[in-house]
């Protein structure tokens, strides 16, 4: 794991990403995600049901990232945790993710329409300079990112989302496109995480541009 912050200060990073990912409308209308490392392994995972510029440091859920478990509940008895949880943790086990965002984005789901336009189980993603911002990419690679059919729920995502941990074309993706629905997007670490949700977010919106003026 790959972090520098304590556990108080990991749930303040939290809170405010939510709150800037509200402003940017990837998280509205207490749709969305997020997660991060707890003290002594375990993931911290935003409530479900909730407007998420609105969550607060202490109404984290701690899962056990190996089987999703809750190990520590928020005070707060109406909470449930978040329908992410099968999710995150099977990321955390097959990328090594501490930290993952759920994006419910315009431009997430315009991308995932033009893979299915082209009959394509993935976007590809070119000649743009911001593809370096992803580890192991440059800005003369064709990116692929998965794009996966969407679900009644969300737990119901994993068996498409194990077929494509198991895929070797997207080894280099840090992102998971659901048809209709948004992405998942994750790092080693949270501010990765971060790092990478914007990057994905601008390949989405350039790729979704350029697509139409063509």
């Amino acid at each position: 794991m790959i972090t520098s912050h304590t556990e108080a200060a990991t749930r303040e990073l939290l809170v405010e990403l939510l709150g800037e990912f509200w402003r940017r409308g990837w998280v509205s209308g207490t749709g969305g995600g997020i997660c991060g490392p707890a003290d002594g392994g375990g993931l911290l995972l935003a409530p479900t049901g909730v407007h998420k510029e609105r969550v607060r440091t202490d109404e984290f859920f701690t899962v056990d990232p190996g089987d999703g478990r809750v190990l520590r509940s928020p005070d707060r008895g109406d909470l449930r945790p978040s329908e992410c949880n099968s999710i995150f943790c099977l990321t955390h086990r097959a990328r090594g993710a501490w930290s993952v965002v759920h994006s419910h984005a315009l431009a997430a789901v315009l991308a995932g329409d033009l893979a299915a336009a082209d009959g394509a189980d993935h976007l590809a993603i070119r000649d743009l300079e911001m593809l370096k911002g992803l580890p192991g990419v440059a800005n003369t690679d064709t990116h692929l990112v998965p794009v996966i059919p969407n679900m009644p729920r969300e737990p119901e995502l994993v068996r498409d989302l194990e077929a494509v941990f198991a895929d070797p074309r997207f080894a280099a993706s840090r992102a998971v496109v659901v048809r209709d629905h948004g992405a998942y997007i994750w790092g080693a670490d949270v501010l990765e995480a971060k790092r990478h949700t914007e990057v994905y977010h601008f390949l989405f919106e350039a790729t979704v541009a350029r697509r139409g003026r063509q």
